[in-house]
């Protein structure tokens, strides 16, 4: 197969629907696609050209803050997300969340609702993965799975599930280059002796004709709306609260297997 241009992704994301004045979420792998002529930037120009300056592009730029980085700066600290995630973070233009441990980075018309508008926690209702689903965003899914969906992390956090609990980390943080030593972060951590696994709900969604799925160069696309995903999803974890953790965590947590905090 020979190299995959930006007009093949074009194409592409075109024919799966996506369209000027879109926002959607992307989680991605470029080597998926196998050789991109151009590379990364070239998969952006291409996301970029479709939802055009009408359009918002989001990334996830997460890093290791609270984990193995005792400093989080919002301007200079790499996303660990991937090429095409931090070549999103440092296009001209876009904007990066302040959120240390799950920041989002975007381009486009809506890139100051995403990054700007004041939250507390990662992932909960406060946050911009609440904001997806309110302003009828698209999730893409670029060579990755369903594992890889931080939205699903969302429906989580409202559904309270039982395996997680909210808690501030704190770290330095810097902003504009303004430092905060006593600077944190909110999150709704999932305890150690749990693990997620997101592909039931994923293929959930595929049953129920809600993902839209093709083929760029070698990469599996998978486009769906968050809202639709966001209200099946809340029926799964209504019927079954471990619903979106793996077989034997639900196993374990049934059996009393757990640490309490």
């Amino acid at each position: 197969m020979g190299a995959v241009t930006q007009a093949d992704i074009v194409i592409g994301l075109s024919g799966l629907g996506l369209s000027a004045g879109d926002m959607v979420m992307v989680h991605s792998s470029l080597s998926s696609f196998g050789y991109v002529e151009g590379g990364a930037p070239t998969v952006v120009r291409a996301l970029l050209e479709v939802l055009t300056e009408t359009g918002t592009l989001i990334v996830p730029t997460f890093s290791k803050y609270l984990y193995d980085e005792p400093v989080w700066d919002r301007e200079h600290t790499p996303s660990l997300m991937g090429r095409i995630s931090e070549t999103v973070r440092t296009w001209p233009g876009a904007l990066r969340s302040s959120h240390a441990a799950h920041p989002l980075s975007a381009v486009g018309a809506k890139a100051e609702l995403i990054c700007r508008r004041p939250y507390r926690t990662g992932f909960g209702p406060d946050s911009p993965f609440r904001t997806l689903v309110d302003e009828g965003a698209w999730v893409l899914l670029m060579g990755v799975t369903y594992n890889n969906c931080t939205l699903f992390h969302l429906f989580e956090a409202e559904a309270g599930v039982p395996y997680r609990f909210l808690e501030e980390r704190q770290a330095v943080v810097i902003v504009d280059g303004v430092r905060d030593e006593h600077g944190s972060a909110w999150e709704y951590t999932r305890r150690p002796e749990t693990a997620n696994d997101f592909m039931p709900l994923g293929l959930e969604l595929e049953r129920r004709g809600i993902v839209r799925r093709g083929t760029i160069g070698q990469s599996e696309q998978r486009l769906f709306r968050a809202h639709e995903a966001y209200v099946v999803g809340m029926e799964m974890l209504a019927g079954n609260p471990l619903y979106l953790l793996t077989a034997e965590s639900q196993a374990r947590w049934r059996a009393g297997c757990t640490t309490t905090r």
